[in-house]
This record gives structure tokens, C-alpha cells and sequence, in this order.
């Protein structure tokens, strides 16, 4: 029997105890079949030793380690890893982000299997460990930035929010349907990093992405290319984010009003985009909302985050 869920970590020049404490909170995943494939991005140390010793020692069989001749980008290695996949799901992790608890892949199986939709996402609890070895989670961290219109179904806003205003989720806490994530993906094939582009593309095709309120995953906060401060990294980024906009606009996933929206740096074409796509809301950004809390018990937080970095020492 092939698994049911796929764990795919996209690894480059990996930090060990990282990796390590990662495929630890995905080996303990309870009642669910699923299984792990390692696709490193052309690494000069990949681990990959160490991870078959890993597993040796643990009894774990179910796993795949696939390599990049070359370093090729997110994109590309994503596309990688789902080339040696079967199952009906997929989920995307990185070393340094863990699986909330063990039983998470199975309660987001068999929300899926009741809901049917192109992708789903649940909370990510941001963390880091401070150079003293604290833990600190963030209570002011999170994505996206507007839940109400996920919970309420409200699709239109849904894409309103994702399109014009950026509010998007973070790529850590995804669980896809694979055949279609994998459709989106190879389509920013030419892309090098925004592999999480392809959800903004589904949304833009109106493919459902639902919301599932639970805990999910820990979100290693600053590390990644999304979160790193260093400017080369965001410039990439932005350069992703305008190939993978004239994609969707190509595909007529778009409209040319939200193509400028988005392609633009003039500010007053921007105004004018927004003011004509959305008059009745626009002015609503300005009104502060209510923030929902990821975190709704930190002590169990820090429990868990405890248990798996195997620290003893918390903010």
C-alpha cells in the first residue's frame, strides 16, 4: 500500500541537529500511512549519511533521498521531491520547522478527505532560539494577517486580500493535494524561490484553499528566505513575485487592473488600481481589527517545542 501523505523536506546545505529534530516530529506521526522523501537542493554536505543512519536507528523505512547535481532554486527541488511521490497528499517542511505534535498529519488527512480542496493550511506557531538557548515564541507573528475571511468561506475576499493586498499565508503550514499543487508548481518552473507562488496562482484560478484552526506546525522565524532580513534575499523574492505575477496575468488568471496593481511601482497607478478594484473596502485597511491569537496555550507551546529541541530554557 502507497502512503497516504507524503512528507517532503527540501533540504540545502542543511544544518544537522536542525534536520534531525525536524524528521523527528515527522517519524512519531500517528495513524496515518505516509512516508518521507529528503530532496536536496545540490548541497555541498548533504546529510544524507547521517540521515539513513537516522532512520536505520529508529526502524524507519518509508523514505526517499533524492539530489540536485546543481543548486537549482526552491522551485526546482520542490519539483524534484514531488517527482518520488504517489500519495493523495503532500507537505513541504524545512529543516528547522517541526510538526506540531503527533498527531497532526492525520487530523489534517482526514479534514482533507472530508473537504475536498486544492490545498489546506493550519497555524504556525513562530519561534526562535536566542543565542543563549532561549525559546522565545512570537504572539505577534502570524499569517495571514486576516483569518475572517477564511473562516467565514468568503472566497471573494479570500482572493481580495491574497491579489491586492498580499496577505498571504505562510508556505510552512500548507497541506496539498498533490496532483494539483504539483500542476501549479511546475507551471513557475522558471521561477527560483517562490515555490509558495503557486498557491497565490491557485487562488487566482479559484481553486479552494481551506483553513483548518489548528496547530500545525513550528515555524523557525528569521532563518528562511522569507523571513531573512538581508536585502539580495528580498530583491530575489520581489523578482520572483513579478514572474510569477506575468504568469498568472498570461494564463488569464488575472485581470489587467490587477496585473497593474501588482506589476507597478508607480504609487499613483497603484492607488488608482485599488480604488477601482476595490472602492468599498480599501478604506477599510486603515481600521485596526481584532487579532486572533495562534497561540491560545502557550504553556502547551512551549511543551511541545521543549520536547522536540530538547531545551530547558524558555522566554
Amino acid at each position: 500500500m502507497s502512503a497516504l501523505v507524503t512528507v517532503c523536506v527540501l533540504t540545502y546545505n542543511p544544518d544537522w541537529s536542525k534536520l534531525k529534530n525536524t524528521l523527528c516530529s515527522i517519524i512519531c506521526q500517528k495513524n496515518v500511512d505516509f512516508d518521507i522523501v529528503i530532496s536536496d537542493d545540490g548541497s555541498t554536505i548533504d546529510c544524507f549519511d547521517q540521515v539513513e543512519l537516522f532512520f536505520f536507528k529508529n526502524g524507519f523505512n518509508s523514505f526517499k533521498l533524492v539530489k540536485n547535481v546543481e543548486n537549482q532554486g526552491t522551485v526546482k527541488n520542490t519539483i524534484l521531491a514531488l517527482q518520488h511521490t504517489e500519495s493523495k497528499y503532500v507537505k513541504l517542511i524545512s529543516p528547522g520547522d517541526f510538526l506540531y505534535d503527533e498527531n497532526v498529519l492525520s487530523e489534517f488527512y482526514k479534514f482533507a478527505e472530508q473537504n475536498p480542496a486544492a490545498v489546506y493550511f493550519g497555524n504556525a506557531v513562530y519561534y526562535s532560539v536566542l543565542d543563549n538557548n532561549q525559546i522565545k515564541l512570537y504572539d505577534d507573528k502570524y499569517n495571514p494577517q486576516n483569518l475572517v475571511p477564511w473562516i467565514k468561506g468568503d472566497y471573494l475576499n479570500i482572493r481580495r486580500n491574497y491579489l491586492y493586498y498580499e496577505d498571504y499565508i505562510v508556505g510552512a503550514s500548507f497541506f496539498c493535494n498533490r496532483e494539483i499543487f504539483n500542476e501549479y508548481v511546475k507551471r513557475l518552473y522558471n521561477v527560483r524561490y517562490a515555490e509558495d507562488f503557486s498557491i497565490v496562482w491557485m487562488i487566482a484560478a479559484r481553486q479552494k484553499v481551506l483553513y483548518f484552526d489548528k496547530p500545525f506546525i513550528f515555524y523557525e522565524y528569521g532563518c528562511g528566505i522569507s523571513t531573512n532580513s538581508e536585502s539580495i534575499l528580498s530583491e530575489r523574492l520581489h523578482e520572483d513575485n513579478i514572474k510569477g505575477i506575468e504568469l498568472i496575468y498570461k494564463n488569464k488568471d488575472m485581470s489587467k487592473l490587477e496585473y497593474m496593481l501588482r506589476i507597478s511601482e508607480n504609487r499613483i497607478i497603484k492607488l488608482f488600481c485599488i480604488l477601482v478594484l476595490d472602492p468599498k473596502h480599501v478604506f477599510l485597511r486603515f481600521k485596526k481589527t481584532n487579532v486572533i491569537n495562534y497561540i491560545k496555550n502557550k504553556s502547551e507551546c512551549l511543551s511541545k517545542l521543549i520536547h522536540i529541541l530538547n531545551y530547558d530554557k524558555v522566554l
